[in-house]
């Protein structure tokens, strides 16, 4: 990884873009996410006064009513809302802690919410998708104003974007529609973040996420019969450790086959229970993260299960490790370290393509997950 020419390309874009990012004036607020992100990742941190004008810059992008738009002066909508809040996250001061009015941005969650499908509007009279579930629920979560309101019939309009949309298993962006890597992602974070994934089929939706792998090239594609594209190795990648925090309901709905019968040894049938407790010990993951930015009680839970994980000699076809990928991690690092860094810094979406900072913070989002 070649962290100095992509910090550099970073920091220069931090104060200086070029006259063709005007085109990108409603997404001032995701170009502040996707730099600032990015130098996370690379453990490079900012500078107290470059910290500081990013805030100052975030909170004229903040709307009385509630919500961020995507730059000064613009109408609140959820995308670039989400966009400021995990900004925010990142930059962790006192100053990004208080930029946020949590009661106006409650209001504007409220407003937000479609109660006839249990869905998310992107804003005020917009499209309901699960993008605009899993970025309120995320907002909301990192900002302490979640509560049953919020969450209240979310999953179940996930479930249905799964359920009625494709046969394939993956999650569309509403119902009727295909299936797709960021929809997908969307759709079973907010199914986590209200502790909804039980109500969608995880068995299918685990299959689809490893089937968008590229046998040849190592990265993920998004749709099926799609080429491969960088920033899916977040938006596919980063499911699986989603699915990992719903791993007792992954297990539960792949029951392991019974080696019981008329020809089964009592070895075999001593080896199935402990199979069984083995899996259940997988099954204690829980709850949600803690956040840099607004802390809480950080979770051992995934620690704890992974040590048990280990002690695990033999596995059924069906029981899931998660401290296994089911995924070629090595092939997807692969493809994003020899094909999609550019030579003068930053990521792209494949060899050919140009680099931006949408594809340099999603590639570096499918790197940690790939690694971590």
């Amino acid at each position: 990884l070649d962290r100095d020419a992509h910090v550099a390309y970073l920091t220069r874009s931090l104060t200086h873009l070029g006259s063709g990012f005007v085109v990108l004036d409603a997404s001032r607020a995701w170009l502040c996410y996707w730099i600032v992100h990015s130098l996370a990742l690379l453990s490079h941190p900012l500078a107290p006064s470059t910290a500081s004008d990013v805030v100052e810059f975030l909170g004229k992008c903040q709307r009385p009513g509630g919500g961020f738009g995507g730059g000064p002066g613009q109408m609140p909508h959820l995308a670039p809302t989400y966009a400021a809040v995990c900004c925010l996250a990142s930059i962790a001061t006192p100053e990004a802690f208080a930029c946020v009015n949590r009661k106006s941005l409650r209001s504007f969650l409220a407003r937000c919410k479609d109660d006839e499908t249990g869905g998310y509007r992107m804003h005020e009279g917009g499209e309901t998708d699960t993008r605009g579930c899993y970025t309120a629920l995320a907002v909301a979560h990192l900002c302490g104003v979640m509560d049953d309101a919020v969450t209240e019939n979310v999953s179940a309009f996930v479930a249905r974007c799964q359920a009625r949309s494709t046969h394939e298993g993956g999650i569309a962006g509403e119902p009727g529609a295909e299936a797709h890597g960021g929809y997908t992602f969307c759709g079973l974070a907010a199914a986590v973040l209200c502790d909804g994934a039980r109500g969608l089929d995880l068995p299918e939706l685990l299959h689809w996420l490893c089937m968008r792998q590229g046998a040849v090239e190592g990265g993920f594609n998004g749709r099926t019969n799609k080429l491969v594209d960088g920033c899916y190795s977040f938006w596919q990648g980063g499911a699986f450790p989603l699915l990992s925090l719903s791993v007792d309901a992954v297990l539960r709905a792949m029951p392991p086959p019974s080696k019981k019968g008329a020809t089964a040894t009592r070895e075999e049938e001593e080896e199935e229970e402990e199979e069984k407790e083995r899996g259940s010990s997988l099954g204690n993951i829980a709850g949600v993260p803690a956040c840099a930015l607004f802390p809480a009680a950080a979770s051992e839970a995934f620690s704890s299960s992974s040590s048990d994980a280990k002690t695990t000699k033999t596995r059924t076809l069906n029981a899931w490790d998660p401290t296994t990928p089911p995924f070629n991690a090595r092939a997807l690092q692969g493809w994003l370290l020899l094909c999609c860094q550019a030579p003068n810094g930053g990521l792209q979406d494949k060899p050919g393509k140009g680099r931006d900072h949408y594809h340099t913070c999603y590639c570096l989002s499918g790197l940690s997950a790939a690694q971590h």
